[in-house]
């Protein structure tokens, strides 16, 4: 009795609020959703942009230093994203395999 009493209330006023406004709103938040998660990935370019800038050296211990920076970085966007994807947590589902996939070239841990 009070869902069919709500329900009627509901429908008496459903029709003050259209319902493109609402599904504006809702195409809103979800967008809104998406886009915070693109960007939150963690993407190499800005840092080895702010790396090369800031860690100064022509030399060869400014460019391991740097490299080291960016695999550390590497790494840590790895780790991140074999916790929320599982695509990348089937490809490398323990340490181990992190491990391993690491000791070898850069073309490694290419998805086959």
């Amino acid at each position: 009795i009070y869902f069919e009493k709500l329900s009627i209330y509901c429908n008496n006023y459903a029709s003050l609020i259209p319902m493109s406004f609402v599904l504006g709103f809702y195409v809103t938040l979800i967008v809104n959703r998406w886009w915070n998660q693109y960007t939150s990935i963690p993407l190499p370019d800005r840092i080895m942009c702010t790396l090369s800038g800031g860690v100064q050296g022509g030399d060869e211990h400014g460019r391991l230093l740097r490299r080291t920076l960016m695999r550390y970085a590497s790494l840590s966007a790895l780790l991140i994203l074999r916790s929320v994807s599982t695509a990348v947590f089937k490809r490398l589902p323990t340490m181990d395999h992190v491990v391993e996939a690491g000791k070898g070239d850069c073309n490694t841990l290419e998805t086959h």
